[in-house]
Parts: C-alpha cells; sequence; structure tokens
C-alpha cells in the first residue's frame, strides 16, 4: 500500500472512531462523562496528525502567572513543551497554565447550534487575544495584525463540533459571520469544523485562496463540505498543522517548522465559497482541492 493509502486509510479509521465514540458516549448519564469522552477522542486523533513536538492539555486553565488574569478553561490545549504550565493538578493531570504557551486551543461541541456556537467562539476569542507576557527577544520576526505588526506569533483558536443542529453550509455560515462582525479578526475563529458538515475557514474575496489566520478583516468565510466522513478531519489536520508553521513563543528559540507531510491527493471536499467569490485555479495534476494554500507536492 503507498504512503499514500496509507493515510487516508488512517483517516478514514479515525473518522469512524470519532463517530462511534460519539454515539457510544450518547448513554452515558452524566453530561461531563459524556464531554470528557468525546473531548478524549478529539486529542487522541488531533495528537496524530500535529506534526510538530507539542503537549497536549485537556481542559485547560489558561491564567497569567504574573497578573492572575483568568482566559477561562479551554477544552484542548495545544502548548509549547518549553514553557512550563503555571500550576499541574494533582487529581487528573489538568493544568493552569500561562497564555505565553499556548499555541492553539480548541473548543470542543457534541451539537452547535447558534448559541452553542457564540459561547465557543467568545472562550476561543478570549485565550487568542490574551497577552503574551513574555516578549521577543529577536526582532526581525513581524505577524501582521489588523492594527499593524506585532513581534509574536499570535495564538490560535477553533472549534470542533461533532454534528450541527442544521446541515446547510448557508445557517453555520450565517452563525459564525454574525459573531464576527464588528470584531477585529484577532477574535475571529481560525477554523470551525463539524465532522458531518464540514470545515469552516477564512479566504481572500478577491482571489479566492484560502488563509490560515485572517489578519485585515477583509476576509470571507467559506467552507470545504464534507462529500466523505473523513474529509473535515481531513481539512481540520492540514488546517493545524499550517498553523503550527509559526509555532513559535516569545523568549525561545525560533524554528521555523515544514508544513505537515500529508498528502495533496487526499480530497477534503467540495469548496463552498460566497457569492461573487471565484475558486483559484487548479494548478495540481492529481484530484487535490486545497494546493493554492499547503503548496504542490
Amino acid at each position: 500500500m503507498s504512503a499514500e493509502l496509507d493515510i487516508l486509510d488512517g483517516f478514514v479509521r479515525d473518522a469512524m472512531f470519532m463517530d462511534e465514540s460519539f454515539k457510544e458516549t450518547s448513554t452515558l448519564r452524566h453530561p461531563t462523562d459524556q464531554g470528557n469522552e468525546r473531548e478524549y477522542a478529539v486529542r487522541s486523533v488531533v495528537g496524530k496528525y500535529i506534526q510538530r513536538q507539542a503537549t497536549i492539555y485537556k481542559r485547560a486553565g489558561v491564567e497569567d502567572s504574573s497578573t492572575g488574569a483568568w482566559f477561562r478553561q479551554q477544552d484542548v490545549v495545544l502548548a509549547d513543551p518549553r514553557v512550563e504550565p503555571h500550576r499541574t493538578l494533582k487529581d487528573d493531570g489538568r493544568v493552569y497554565i500561562d497564555p505565553s504557551a499556548v499555541h492553539t486551543a480548541i473548543e470542543v461541541k457534541s451539537v452547535l447550534n447558534g448559541g452553542v456556537l457564540d459561547a465557543a467562539m467568545q472562550s476561543i476569542a478570549d485565550v487568542q487575544t490574551a497577552p503574551r507576557r513574555r516578549r521577543a527577544e529577536v526582532h526581525h520576526l513581524r505577524f501582521p495584525a489588523s492594527t499593524g505588526q506585532v513581534d509574536h506569533v499570535p495564538t490560535s483558536g477553533g472549534v470542533f463540533a461533532y454534528s450541527s443542529t442544521s446541515k446547510r453550509v448557508k445557517t453555520v455560515t450565517s452563525w459564525i459571520e454574525d459573531w464576527c462582525r464588528n470584531r477585529p479578526p484577532e477574535e475571529w475563529p481560525k477554523f470551525v469544523t463539524i465532522a458531518d458538515l464540514g470545515h469552516f475557514m477564512w479566504c481572500a474575496p478577491e482571489s479566492g485562496s484560502c488563509v490560515p489566520w485572517p489578519t485585515t478583516g477583509t476576509e470571507v468565510l467559506m467552507c470545504f463540505q464534507a462529500t466523505r466522513a473523513h474529509h473535515p478531519l481531513v481539512a481540520l489536520a492540514t488546517h493545524l498543522n499550517h498553523l503550527a508553521r509559526l509555532w513559535w513563543v516569545p523568549g525561545t528559540e525560533f524554528r521555523l517548522g515544514g508544513v505537515a507531510d500529508i498528502p495533496h491527493g487526499l480530497r477534503v471536499g467540495d469548496p463552498v465559497y460566497p457569492a461573487g467569490v471565484t475558486a483559484p485555479r487548479d494548478t495540481c495534476d492529481h484530484p487535490c482541492v486545497d494546493c493554492q494554500r499547503f503548496g504542490s507536492p
């Protein structure tokens, strides 16, 4: 079996595992038990595909170790292992971690509706805008932001849900856009992934090219709608790994990472763009829908 088919088989198996986890946990009587098991499934799968070294924490409380400012408890946190957590709980290993160590936070939900998604996006916005107390010791890095350039890579965040009360891309798009309206792009979620619908992310309106994170506030929302059960998982994995290219905590050594070795021959679904936005021209020789963002093999 080729490496491409090996990886495809892995994605298919993991999509089945997550679907089975969701169904099996529906019999658990306590909502906390359901949530814990479903978050465990997400952490287990995400950990397989993150190509950069990372510590993956469950339900990590993000707390500024200098001021005590609180930025909520995040369901899944990908953190830099070189920056020690602020406090580790002896009971079950959960942590209170300084925002300086957080690279990506993921809110995990069972079933989304507009209200649940609003609360999840607000939680992500809180951690994305938390101050990084450790400042840059090298000053050649300039990361674009809506207010100018900053000397650190901002925290990323997004939402993963097993299902949604609406199976229409247009409806979920309106939920996300309504919440983001009149908010700076630093607060917007980098992605919203719904396992039985698709992967929502931002693109440049003039070119249709996907962007891993919005910076100008002019980006528009598009979706890779699933035509196979594993498509949202593929899209999420490639997105997380693209974010990880610039995984850097100010005060630690800067190392530019490569894009994950996930073949682009794997389809991630049908691209759905907003009115007036045209998909970029496909220059690939194989069935790929996202080479404009991750590069040709």
